[in-house]
Order: C-alpha cells, then structure tokens, then sequence
C-alpha cells in the first residue's frame, strides 16, 4: 500500500513538471529578445508575453512564434516579463536591460571627450614629425 502511494506521488510530481513554462530574455542594442518553452521538444507556441512596469501598468503585449520565440524594442530599462501558456500555465520574470534603449543612448555622454581626441591627434602629429625630422636628408 504505501509502496503504491509512493509511485503515485513521483508519478504526479513529474508530470507537474512537464507543464513548467521555461522563460529566457536578453537583449542586445535596445531590442528584447524571449524564449520560452515548456520542454526540450515542446516550445510554447502563440503564447501571449506580456510586459508590465512594476505599478502593473502594461508596456506592452504580443505571442510566441511556433519555436516560442519573440522579440520586441525594449519598452523601458526595469519591467516584468510574464509568458502565458493557457489553462494557468504562466512564468514571470523581473528583467533589468543591459542595452540601452535608443531615447536612452541620445543623452548618454560620450565615452571618448574632446580632450582624448585632441591629445591622441597631436601623438600622431608628433609621431610622424620626429620620422619626419630623423629621415629626412643630411644639409650640407
């Protein structure tokens, strides 16, 4: 009797498994990407992912390809990701961005400032006049 029990029990433990939806996001150069798949060989087809900021106002809303794969623009830098499988089958994902959106990348400052420019300008000018100056022909 209780042997029974404990194959029913990790008969049913395994099967809630099967059911798990897997959700996976990058992003590169201010565009999202998601995956989500129940297994290996079942990938979460037409599923609705939808995008909220942390007051649970939605950002944004669309489905899965029939590989479980999406892509958006990045709606902000810090939303939640929620993938919707049907019949309560759902995974959530609180997501940073590591890009940055394009509005984001107007006011970013400049990783190389004037005076980096001007300094690396005159090395090379002072560079090619001393190869200038050694090479050039004797006075007699």
């Amino acid at each position: 009797m209780i042997v029974r029990f404990i194959i029913i029990a990790f008969l049913s433990i395994s099967t809630l498994y099967a059911h798990k939806i897997n959700l996976f996001a990058y992003d590169e150069e201010g565009s999202l990407y998601v995956q989500s798949y129940f297994t290996k060989s079942a990938p979460c087809k037409q599923c609705t992912i939808l995008l909220q900021d942390f007051q649970d106002k939605e950002l944004a809303r669309f489905q899965t390809d029939d590989e479980g794969k999406a892509s958006i623009k990045l709606p902000a830098p810090h939303f939640k990701i929620t993938v919707e499988g049907g019949m309560g089958h759902q995974a959530t994902l609180d997501y940073e961005a590591k890009s940055h959106t394009k509005e984001e990348l107007k006011t970013l400052p400049s990783d190389t400032p004037l005076g980096k420019v001007a300094l690396g300008l005159a090395i090379i000018v002072f560079f090619f006049g001393a190869l200038f100056w050694i090479k050039r022909p004797a006075r007699r």
